[in-house]
């Protein structure tokens, strides 16, 4: 015979396990629900649709150059069309890309294309700044032969360029008269003082020798850039200073629109390379000249804000249809 005492004994017994049997289920299956809801949320994200029929999107390029593979790249803008396009031109060597810049107008309904000059951040080939200002042309041809499977407007092609990118904006335009329009960020003229009025040799930008020193120190650290040393720098403008000025060929501007950034710093002495090629823009026919200044470095770091809507107010106003 079962006692009361065993009775109750049992009954808690029961009522113990059965309390640790229910929650051990319990927790079973909310690890398995959570578990589900876990793998159904992954499953929407990599199924998720884009939020339109066109959205944005980026591409990896690769362009030839005089048999050389350039690496590359296309932030494509949202919206179904040919859009607007920037080729947007990196510096000497390129540490600072701008693709804040990049982002920002895409946003703003422009394509933005990005590359790496021969021999520069692993494009083959060998970097020199006559290269780069061919390999620049060889883009644009490819723009304009891949427009329709890129969406760009190739009557609608801008360059943006930072320094020694600025150059090559800059020498751009003035090289190929499809171009629309040209922004400089504080850029180089890298021909700057090639020739007086009387076009007797002055040197180049080798001329002033604290700019000298700054730039040739500066070339020897430079591992990125194949094929390249100070020795092969003084050799290029030495012997192509002339051909490198853009003061020159400003009178190929032909009235279309420049907008010239300037920070006003030591890297870039103003009165070297800014200042002369504003004035011999500003002197050609029906000239459609803009300049600012941004008190900031050479990257305008603290000024970022304020370069991308200079410089978007100026391409939506001046250079998009």
């Amino acid at each position: 015979m079962i006692s009361r005492i065993d009775t109750l004994d049992y009954c808690a017994y029961y009522e113990t396990h059965f309390d640790i049997i229910f929650k051990q289920a319990l927790m079973k299956n909310l690890s398995l629900i959570i578990f589900s809801l876990f793998i159904t949320s992954l499953s929407g994200y990599a199924l998720a649709k884009p939020q339109s029929d066109h959205p944005a999107s980026i591409t990896e390029l690769t362009i030839t150059s005089e048999g050389h593979r350039m690496s590359g790249l296309i932030y494509g803008a949202a919206g179904e069309g040919l859009h607007p396009t920037i080729l947007l031109l990196h510096g000497y060597p390129g540490n600072e890309k701008n693709l804040d810049v990049a982002q920002a107008m895409r946003s703003k309904g422009w394509n933005v294309v990005f590359f790496h000059y021969r021999g520069a951040w692993g494009s083959e080939g060998e970097f020199s700044f006559l290269n780069a200002e061919q390999d620049v042309q060889v883009v644009l041809d490819y723009l304009k032969t891949n427009a329709k499977k890129l969406n760009i407007d190739k009557q609608q092609i801008s360059l943006v360029g930072h320094s020694m990118g600025g150059h090559m904006a800059i020498a751009g335009i003035l090289n190929n008269p499809t171009v629309k329009c040209a922004v400089s960020y504080d850029g180089a003229n890298l021909g700057a003082n090639s020739a007086s009025a009387t076009n007797q040799k002055k040197g180049g930008l080798l001329s002033d020798e604290k700019t000298a020193k700054m730039w040739l120190d500066y070339t020897e650290t430079l591992f990125m850039l194949n094929g390249w040393s100070a020795e092969k720098f003084k050799q290029e403008i030495n012997e192509h200073s002339e051909k490198l000025d853009l003061v020159l060929r400003a009178d190929k501007i032909n009235s279309r629109p420049v907008l010239l950034i300037a920070a006003n710093t030591s890297v870039i002495p103003h009165d070297i390379h800014i200042a002369p090629l504003l004035s011999a823009l500003k002197a050609t026919k029906n000239s459609n000249i803009s300049y600012q200044l941004i008190e900031d470095d050479h990257s305008f770091s603290s000024s970022r804000d304020k370069l991308i809507t200079v410089t978007a107010n100026f391409l939506n106003a001046a250079c998009k249809n």
